[in-house]
């Protein structure tokens, strides 16, 4: 019992003698002014020659939220910043955290230092070897280097789960980190930078782990920066309520400007400074939070940080985008009378706050660019963690309303009415209690949808019929208008167009639900925030997920609708029959929709494709059309592959990357994503129990298709039928191994990096405009 409390005391009189030694012979630690102006020629710079590696080699584990050890080797910020010991995520935290982002909760690293960061570059007399020897990140490379990892397939002794216990020693533990993890060197799990790689950085750091100041923005970006600020900065209210609009659904944003191209993404910030001057970010929990000062602007702050797929949301800028946005908000004749405040109570509810704007404007704005408003929840901060996505289904697709077709919402005077029903747990800010929302939001739920359906009812009776002319068709050219969601356990992925077979379920999204999905998982989640906040914001997403779905199958007869509901929800909590009961009672003319009665939900996606039409659901082949003619068994076979259903896919995780050798001496990349299909995602816990194996089947999808891969395959297309055959004849995980040991691309293998660099590459040059580092923290150890 003594053992544990025994070693850690014995460590951490270790790293007090370890400190002492260190101060005697390099000084005491302090941070350090790497920036310079200049490099000597033959000189090593940071940009040019460190980043490359660090991307290829560190930023697949160490970025954004879940780096670990919240060390975020995506910018020189990051690293100068150093690490942490807590992490991010907790899902048991009793009281909300300060939030740590880096280039934006401090200004510099003596406040990083303040708030326990510890460095992981030396900050001790900058000699040679006290640059290596007090450099933590030299000795992590270094201890992998002397401790490679053992020739076998699967790694014995390590824990790759996501939510692991993190080792973050000090420089001053290191050598107790090493006399008891040998093996844990870096990269954690995978095999040793190569042997220039590992003398270039060395060499970096014996100089002093220089950093030369980034050149200025060039004149064309500076031009389209000061075209856009001033846009965003208009003084009338009208021009500044809609700015603040803009900011609060695009602050997550990589945005770029058309004329230029994306070689450098801008983030739309606030800033206590005007445009021309320097960029103050105004540092907020939440972008509706109080900025804290007037007058504040909005800017647009350059990212030069390493782009990361799990964080990349590309949103583009154009003339076109401010002349639509002009239109919608600002030539109507409407006016804003004053501006709304901060207060969180109507701050976090968009409907009270934006009141003024035109609601067909707001919805307008975000059915748009529809992938990039669903996209930030599935990469903002709520994206990481199976308890935050829980409560989606592994595939299903998303349709929407017309924005033409009126709303209650889209009446002033009928909204104010409605608007408190409309209320999102982000009103009690980041500590609330748990479980709060069956207190309270799910009678505003109940109100909310007995109001949509009462007016729904009046529309009806006016003649107005539930036709797919109410489905939004994309205006004829706007791919937007229909989405695949797929989940991957604890992560998930959007995409446009209608992906894979038909799924289980689908949502049909009207404006109010789009905007409360925004301001739930997206500006109003705090991913610092307390056990209750994360546990509410789940909980109300029960809703927001049970209202689209129903409002799908209110396209389908009342009889048919109420039996596909039960089917999604066997087993499934009393809350269910609430929904079905308004269902019952909504008394919707249907008379446009007319089904044979086999199979009403694959007949209503049938006439969903046709409404879309090939313009907005393009045929999108696995392969390029040349290589698919040339092989009508490659054809088969991918077909046979994409058709696979069963229990034995079980075995398989989440999302995999495949590379097609094809006999033309050509490669491809192809994804395959396993949709778990489950009894019903109503419920919080033990999810397994609700799998339902026999159904589980695959996903195709032609490139780079998630953030997270579990695991690569490397397969010749001469192979791929006897891959089919493998698949379909698992049993175990003795049989999963032997087609890992035939075909897979295990984090043990000598050569991993080079396949790794390799699909960067063709990420790259396939995908340019979505590609970003992808992220190793969920590839597997089997």
């Amino acid at each position: 019992m003594l053992r544990l409390p025994l070693l850690s005391l014995l460590l951490l009189g270790c790293a007090v003698l370890a400190e002492r030694q260190f101060n005697e012979q390099w000084g005491k630690a302090h941070v350090q002014n790497r920036l310079v102006t200049d490099i000597e020629p033959g000189q090593l710079e940071y940009h040019r020659d460190i980043q490359p590696i660090f991307d290829q080699r560190c930023v697949v584990c160490h970025a954004c939220y879940d780096a670990a050890c919240q060390l975020n080797l995506s910018s020189y910020e990051g690293l100068d910043r150093g690490a942490n010991k807590m992490p991010v995520y907790d899902g048991t935290r009793l009281l909300a955290t300060e939030p740590s982002r880096v280039l934006i909760d401090e200004k510099n690293t003596e406040d990083w230092r303040k708030r326990g960061y510890f460095p992981v570059l030396n900050e001790r007399q900058q000699t040679p070897e006290a640059n290596l020897q007090g450099s933590l990140l030299f000795k992590m490379l270094e201890l992998k280097n002397a401790h490679p990892l053992p020739e076998k397939r699967v790694l014995d002794g390590f824990d790759f789960s996501a939510g692991r216990e993190q080792q973050c020693p000090t420089i001053e533990e290191f050598e107790g980190y090493a006399s008891t993890k040998p093996l844990w060197g870096m990269p954690f799990g995978m095999p040793a930078l190569t042997e220039e790689e590992f003398s270039t950085v060395r060499r970096w750091l014996e100089t002093g782990a220089k950093v030369k100041a980034l050149p200025p923005l060039a004149g064309a970006y500076q031009k389209e920066v000061a075209q856009w600020e001033a846009f965003f900065n208009g003084s009338s209210l009208k021009e500044r309520l809609f700015s603040r609009y803009a900011f609060e659904h695009l602050y997550l944003g990589h945005l770029y400007f058309e004329s230029i191209g994306p070689d450098i993404y801008f983030r739309l910030v606030r800033s206590t400074t005007p445009p021309g001057e320097p960029i103050d970010e105004i540092a907020s929990r939440r972008p509706f939070d109080d900025p804290g000062t007037q007058p504040f602007y909005y800017r647009l702050r350059p990212d030069y940080s390493t782009v990361v797929d799990k964080t990349h949301m590309p949103y583009l800028l154009n003339n076109e985008r401010m002349a639509k946005w002009r239109k919608w908000f600002l030539t109507p004749d409407y006016e804003v009378s004053s501006l709304p405040g901060y207060d969180p109570e109507i701050a976090s509810n968009p409907f009270k706050t934006f009141a003024q704007l035109p609601a067909a404007a707001r919805y307008r704005f975000m059915l748009e660019e529809a992938e990039f408003t669903i996209m930030g929840y599935i990469k903002g901060p709520v994206c990481r963690g199976q308890v935050a996505l829980n409560v989606i289904e592994d595939h299903f697709w998303v349709f929407f309303v017309d924005p033409d077709v009126e709303t209650m919402l889209y009446d002033p005077a009928a909204a104010s009415k409605r608007v408190d029903n409309l209320r999102l747990p982000a009103a009690e800010q980041s500590n609330a209690l748990p479980f709060e929302i069956w207190t309270r939001y799910s009678k505003l739920q109940e109100k909310h949808l007995q109001e949509k359906l009462a007016f729904l009812q009046r529309k009806s009776a006016q003649g107005v019929e539930l036709s797919l002319d109410l489905i939004w068709d994309g205006d004829g050219w706007n791919q937007n208008a229909a989405l695949t969601i797929f989940r991957h356990f604890d992560n998930a992925t959007v995409i446009k167009g209608l992906q894979g077979r038909k799924p289980k379920t689908a949502w049909v999204i009207s404006y109010s639900l789009l905007e409360r999905i925004h301001y739930l998982l997206v500006a109003g989640f705090d991913v610092y925030g307390n056990v209750g906040h994360q546990l509410n914001t789940r909980l109300y997403m029960d809703f927001l997920r049970m209202e689209g779905e129903s409002q799908f199958l209110m396209f389908m007869p009342e009889d048919a609708a109420q039996a596909e509901f039960l089917s999604w929800y066997k087993g499934a909590e009393e809350k269910v029959e609430d929904y079905i009961n308004l269902l019952q009672k909504a008394n919707i003319k249907r008379s446009d929709l007319v089904y044979s009665g086999k199979d009403m939900k694959a007949e209503l996606f049938d006439k969903l494709k046709a409404h879309l039409g090939p313009e907005i659901l393009p045929d999108i082949p696995l392969l390029p059309s040349a290589n698919i003619k040339a092989s009508g068994e490659l054809a088969k076979q991918l077909d046979e592959l994409a058709s696979l259903q069963g229990r034995f896919l079980s075995f398989l995780p989440e999302l995999s990357f495949i590379r097609l050798q094809l006999q033309d001496g050509s490669q491809q990349v192809i994804s395959m994503a396993l949709n778990r299909v489950h009894k019903n995602v109503s419920s919080l816990f033990m999810e397994e129990s609700r799998w339902i194996p026999d159904a589980f089947y695959l996903t195709l999808y032609p490139g780079i298709l998630g953030s997270y891969p579990n695991t690569f395959y490397d397969i010749h297309e001469r192979e791929l039928g006897s891959f089919i055959t493998a698949l379909r004849a698992l049993q175990s995980e003795a049989d999963y191994a032997a087609m890992l040991d035939k075909w897979g691309v295990r984090r043990t293998r000598k050569d991993f990096w080079v396949f790794s660099d390799w699909l960067h590459e063709w990420y790259r040059k396939h995908q340019p405009l979505q590609a970003g580092v992808i992220d190793l923290n969920r590839f597997e150890n089997r």
